[in-house]
């Protein structure tokens, strides 16, 4: 038996599409392999899998989040594998296996990313005679919100509405800077780029061209969904809620997409959130559950996991969907995976994450200063390393 943890295909139509499709076009072939699939919510995860790893439970395949390979590697909850071996002749960007590594070996499989490009209204933007939106640089793509918010009298961009922790990720990476050091042992986002980014998003908060009182409950439409900003922050998972909810929206005439830029001419980022799948080293089947990942990084399997959960398959060599092309944020998003981004980085990120959003939350909302917020995180994050190292 393969026992897998995984946050992804809730429900029962996730749960059909992963065990009544893609596992069992597995076992059809492999009919001496039998699955045990723990469905876990993302915001119970963590705790999940470290209930695993106290109890000295064992498990063979774990799904996790991007950024969290780091803390689950150096604790030896995830093995070492051999990209050759799990990827075969799979097309996957460095930067992604990048997000899977640790310490320079892949310890997770890069497998569906949660991509996040900005969203515009290209009726509202004609109507007001907004023209120049191929913006190059972050102080152009600030004027563009200003003129955004001058001629349309909407707030322009529903950013801080998200949670500001990934929202001040993509910014540290736009004004060129990193959080961590490349072993993750020490703190960069206190340096320039930083403090530029927590600044920007403080500006924007101020300045009326993004607004943290946005904030929309879990599955309910944000403000860019009710009209109340002209620019939002896309989630290529969304889709399926957009359809539901403001199919409107989705109309070529009215969905424009664009990727945020940086300090360097021409150099985009796009935020990644995202699932990787990693082999426990408390496995008890290795070979079938490598056996598995290989199976579900495939072509067929893949597509199918990417029509189910509307998150973009990480291989950039998939032939042409039909189906799969009808979600426009994702096609936009597979041909960018390029600029992908994430934040995290560090061993200690699993303790770190959860202390992050209250004190950004208090330097946009003014209650801290800059400085004084970015000493806050910084100290969090030292003593989590502290206790790593």
């Amino acid at each position: 038996m393969v026992h897998i943890v995984t946050p992804e295909f809730p429900g029962t139509d996730g749960k059909e599409a992963f065990e009544g499709k893609i596992l069992k076009s597995f076992t059809d072939k492999h009919p001496g392999v039998t699955f045990q699939v723990d469905y876990t919510p993302w915001d119970k995860l963590n705790e999940k899998l470290s209930t695993l790893v106290a109890g000295g439970q064992p498990s063979d395949l774990l799904m996790t989040g991007m950024g969290w390979t780091e803390p689950f590697a150096q604790k030896k909850v995830l093995s070492k594998l051999d990209k050759n071996t799990v990827l075969g002749d799979a097309e996957v960007f460095d930067a992604l296996i990048k997000q899977g590594s640790f310490n320079g070996d892949m310890h997770a499989m890069p497998y569906l990313l949660e991509s996040r490009p900005f969203v515009y209204r290209k009726d509202v933007f004609a109507q007001h005679g907004i023209n120049d939106v191929d913006t190059d640089t972050i102080e152009h793509f600030t004027q563009l919100l200003d003129e955004v918010k001058a001629k349309t009298g909407l707030i322009a961009l529903d950013l801080l509405g998200n949670n500001l922790r990934p929202v001040w990720g993509q910014m540290i990476y736009a004004f060129g800077g990193t959080q961590f050091s490349p072993d993750g042992m020490q703190v960069t986002f206190d340096q320039e780029p930083g403090v530029k980014a927590l600044q920007w998003m403080v500006d924007a908060q101020r300045n009326g061209l993004s607004d943290y009182n946005l904030k929309a409950p879990s599955g309910q439409p944000s403000g860019y969904q009710q009209g109340r900003t002209a620019m939002g922050w896309g989630n290529s998972g969304m889709w399926t809620q957009w359809a539901k909810q403001s199919p409107e929206l989705m109309d070529d005439d009215k969905l424009g997409i664009m990727l945020m830029p940086s300090v360097k001419p021409g150099q985009k980022v796009l935020y990644q959130g995202g699932t990787l799948v990693g082999l426990s080293t408390r496995s008890r089947n290795t070979a079938a559950a490598t056996a598995v990942m290989q199976h579900l990084i495939e072509p067929q399997q893949l597509l199918d996991a990417s029509l189910q959960t509307g998150k973009v398959p990480a291989r950039s060599d998939l032939p042409p969907n039909a189906e799969l092309d009808q979600n426009k944020l994702l096609d936009f998003s597979v041909d960018n995976l390029q600029y992908s981004v994430t934040d995290g980085g560090t061993p200690a990120w699993m303790e770190i994450r959860g202390k992050m959003e209250p004190e950004l939350e208090a330097a946009v909302t003014g209650k801290k200063s800059v400085a004084d917020t970015i000493a806050s995180l910084k100290k969090i994050a030292e003593d989590a390393i502290g206790r790593v190292k």
